[in-house]
């Protein structure tokens, strides 16, 4: 490519602050995974779900040790999908690029879904797909105006997210430090080993919760996807990656066993949210109410984050190809990928038929495909890795390196691989996690058919 070309290249605009990352990366941590999903994976594992969140964040975080050198040797590349492409070779990046945004999508349509449920929290007579539709439409909106705008919104309900977690956990050890009851009973850490112990579900329970927990962590590489519209990405993105440990145990571990010393695990809810159900047995006039304003926000957040990266993704798929397809997709305007972010809000927007055909389980349903689908371009993220430190020379490798390279590569690797197979045993799981495989396998037929075409 001469220079010519180069310069001609369609770009990003660097409009994310500092700020906006390190709040983007905050606020991404916490969505309907932690607000609503949790009660799930308490109901399914009892007191055992705090120690499920730690083993998955331990290898979430060497996943994104790995990705955050992947983003630093290069911020030319526009997303992961672009160093899958060279290093595990343009058919696979084909597959991860579209099963990716696929994976995105599917999320957003999770959190639509969740909006539906907290609304019937005020107006129980509401249809569940009303707000999911209106907040995609609006999100849409403000995301075709400027990153930047995107930006402000997530800066906003990432500070109501954080404030909200931090207060609701400083306010249950206040209880719990001065002997406060609720309408549950005593606030109290007894409730940690009574009602069966800590392993109340024995191991069957315990790794049942495993799917439900990953799916709370989904969206944690949202950070990397920023990249390329960061004012500052070599020291913004080292500093948000390494802040997951204390994401981690702040916004996951400590909230829970904040809701595990009010609420008894066999009382809590699946059908609302914990924090809600928490707040409102302490008596405080509205908390109630005041919580379930805050998981709305965090569920709006997510899908505006998730209708945010699912563009990228589509654009990134199809920057530079050929066809109609690739050249409606593959093109910015006004340095935003528009046209990508129109049919991404759109696919979303088909949430409701989900719920209608699916009824209540339909958010499961969702949450245990979209968790089957990021298991897999997890595992293809750090093949990518591996084979890109062993094809650079050291003297080219970057500060900002994953520590135990190889065996912490090959370790997370394998903790991933374990969690399909899981899945596939898991009978709640197991049409979920086919259903990704055969959405996988389709598109590697698909991309085998696109290279015999360019080849004819």
């Amino acid at each position: 490519m001469s220079k010519k070309d180069q310069k001609s290249e369609p770009t990003y605009e660097r409009t994310l602050t500092n700020a906006h990352i390190q709040l983007i990366a905050l606020g991404g941590t916490i969505g309907t995974g932690l607000f609503l999903g949790v009660g799930n994976s308490i109901r399914r594992t009892g007191p055992s779900v705090i120690l499920i969140y730690v083993i998955v964040g331990i290898f979430l975080f060497l996943l994104m040790r790995a990705l955050g050198e992947l983003i630093v040797s290069d911020l030319s590349k526009h997303t992961y999908i672009d160093f899958i492409k060279k290093y595990l070779g343009k058919d696979i990046g084909f597959i991860t690029g579209y099963l990716y945004w696929i994976s995105w999508i599917t999320l957003g349509m999770a959190e639509m879904t969740a909006l539906g449920i907290y609304f019937q929290y005020w107006f129980p007579h509401l249809p569940t797909w009303v707000p999911g539709l209106v907040t995609i439409a609006i999100l849409l909106f403000i995301n075709l105006l400027s990153a930047r705008l995107f930006g402000n919104l997530e800066f906003s309900f990432a500070i109501i997210k954080i404030v909200t977690v931090i207060a609701f956990v400083i306010l249950v050890g206040y209880l719990l430090a001065t002997g406060g009851k609720t309408s549950f009973g005593p606030v109290t850490l007894a409730n940690l080993t009574t009602n069966g112990g800590f392993f109340a579900k024995g191991s069957s329970g315990f790794f049942s919760g495993f799917q439900m927990v990953i799916f709370s962590f989904v969206g944690v590489e949202l950070v990397g996807v920023t990249a390329a519209e960061a004012q500052n990405p070599q020291v913004v993105i080292k500093k948000a990656i390494n802040q997951v440990p204390v994401r981690i145990i702040l916004f996951y571990v400590l909230a829970i066993i904040a809701i595990l010393i009010v609420i008894p695990w066999p009382q809590i809810s699946t059908s609302s949210s914990p924090f809600v159900q928490t707040l409102a047995a302490t008596g405080i006039k509205n908390a109630g109410s005041i919580i379930n304003f805050v998981v709305i926000s965090a569920a709006v957040s997510s899908t505006n984050s998730f209708l945010y990266s699912a563009g990228r993704l589509l654009f990134s798929a199809t920057f530079n190809g050929e066809g109609k397809w690739n050249k409606t997709f593959g093109q910015l305007r006004r340095q935003l990928p528009q046209n990508a972010l129109i049919l991404s809000a759109g696919l979303m927007a088909l949430a409701p038929l989900v719920i209608i055909m699916i009824g209540n389980s339909a958010f499961d349903f969702i949450s245990s495909t979209s968790t089957s689908m990021f298991l897999i371009i997890w595992c293809l993220m750090l093949l990518t890795h591996i084979v890109y430190r062993l094809k650079t020379n050291q003297q080219e490798l970057t500060a900002f390196q994953m520590p135990g390279f190889p065996w912490l590569d090959y370790l997370a690797l394998i903790f991933f691989v374990l969690m399909i197979v899981l899945l596939l045993i898991l009978p709640a799981n197991r049409t979920a996690m086919i259903v990704a495989i055969l959405i996988f396998v389709l598109l590697a037929s698909t991309a085998k058919l696109w290279t015999k075409e360019k080849a004819a």
